[in-house]
C-alpha cells in the first residue's frame, strides 16, 4: 500500500495562497495610462503630481492600496520640495477645528484623531485604511484641509429646501452623462424624480471641495483625497477648477480596480476608444467582491 505524503499546515496555506494570488492575477493591474488610453510609467504621473498646482486622487474608499498610493504622492511631491495642503472629502467643515487640533499638537495620536473624526460612526470605511495619509501629512508638517458640506447641509440641498449659489452650472449633455451615471451608481433603482436633486448634491459637494483647494492652495499646491467620481475633469471637481482657476495646472488620477472579466483599458470606458475622465489611470486589485446592488435593493426596500 502506497504511502501517502503528510502536508503540513503551512504547507497547505501556502498552497492555497499561491492558488489564490494566481487566480486572481490581472493583466492591468499595477498598470498606469494617460486618460485617452496610452500607457504610462507611475513615475511619470508622480512627476507630473510633483509640477502641478492642483492634484486630485480618487478612490475607491474601501480599498487600501489606493490610500497607500495617495500617501505616495503626497511624499513624493514633499519630498521634491513642495507644501501641498490636503484637502478631504471626508471631512465636514465643521470638523476643520479637529484637524486644527491635530496639526498643533507635538506629537498627535492618530487613533484617537480617528475617534474625534467620528470616522466609523459617520459610515466611512477602516479608519486605519486611512490612517497613512493623515501620518504622513502630518509627519511633514502639511496643513490638513475638511473638504466636504455637513451632512445637513447635504440634506437640505437634497431635499431642495436650500439651493447653493454658485456661478458654474453644467453644460446640457455634461448634466445629462452625470444623470445617467448617477442612474447606473445606484443600479437604477432609483426614481426618475430623485436624480436632480442627486445632481444638485454633487454640484454643491464639489464646489465645496474645489473652494477648499483654491484657498489653500495658494501658499503653495494642494492634494483632493476623495472618491473618483469627484476627481473625474468632465464633471468633477477639476471641471469646477478649470472654470474658476483656468490658467492653474490641474491633474486628475484615477485609481481603478481590475474586473476579472474586463483585462483591456477599453474594457472600462463608456465608449471605447473614447478614453476615461482623468489625465492619470492607475489599476489596482479589488478590495471586495459585495453585490452593491443586493445591499441598496435590500436597503430600499427597509425604506
Amino acid at each position: 500500500m502506497p504511502i501517502r505524503p503528510v502536508l503540513s499546515a503551512a504547507v497547505i496555506m501556502g498552497c492555497l495562497t499561491a492558488f489564490h494570488a494566481a487566480a486572481w492575477s490581472h493583466p492591468l493591474d499595477g498598470t498606469a495610462w494617460t486618460g485617452d488610453g496610452s500607457k504610462t510609467t507611475y513615475a511619470d504621473i508622480e512627476a507630473r503630481a510633483v509640477a502641478a498646482d492642483f492634484v486630485l486622487v480618487g478612490e475607491i474608499h474601501t480599498n487600501s492600496v489606493h490610500h497607500t498610493i495617495q500617501a505616495d504622492i503626497i511624499r513624493t511631491m514633499a519630498e521634491a520640495g513642495r507644501e501641498p495642503a490636503v484637502v478631504f472629502e471626508m471631512v465636514p467643515k465643521s470638523l476643520q477645528p479637529v484637524l486644527d487640533a491635530a496639526m498643533a499638537a507635538p506629537a498627535p495620536d492618530l487613533d484617537a484623531l480617528g475617534a474625534e473624526l467620528r470616522w466609523t460612526e459617520r459610515g466611512w470605511p477602516d479608519w486605519a485604511i486611512y490612517r497613512p495619509i493623515f501620518e504622513v501629512a502630518l509627519e511633514l508638517g502639511l496643513p490638513l484641509v475638511a473638504g466636504d458640506l455637513d451632512r445637513s447641509v447635504i440634506r437640505d440641498i437634497g431635499k431642495q429646501s436650500l439651493t447653493i449659489e454658485s456661478d458654474v452650472t453644467y453644460p446640457e449633455e455634461t448634466g445629462a452623462r452625470l444623470a445617467e451615471e448617477l442612474m447606473a451608481a445606484h443600479c437604477d433603482l432609483l426614481p426618475e424624480e430623485a436624480i436632480a436633486p442627486m445632481i444638485d448634491v454633487q454640484l454643491a459637494r464639489d464646489l465645496s471641495m474645489a473652494t477648499a483647494m483654491l484657498d489653500a492652495g495658494r501658499s503653495d499646491s494642494a492634494v483632493l483625497i476623495a472618491g473618483a467620481g469627484h476627481a473625474r475633469s468632465d464633471w468633477g471637481v477639476p471641471f469646477i477648477l478649470q472654470t474658476k482657476a483656468p490658467n492653474a495646472d490641474t491633474v486628475s488620477i484615477g485609481l481603478f480596480e481590475v474586473t476579472e472579466d474586463a483585462t483591456r483599458f477599453a474594457d472600462y470606458e463608456d465608449t471605447e476608444g473614447q478614453g476615461l475622465p482623468f489625465d492619470f489611470i492607475r489599476f489596482t486589485q479589488r478590495s471586495e467582491t459585495r453585490d452593491h446592488c443586493a445591499d441598496l435593493e435590500k436597503q430600499l426596500d427597509k425604506n
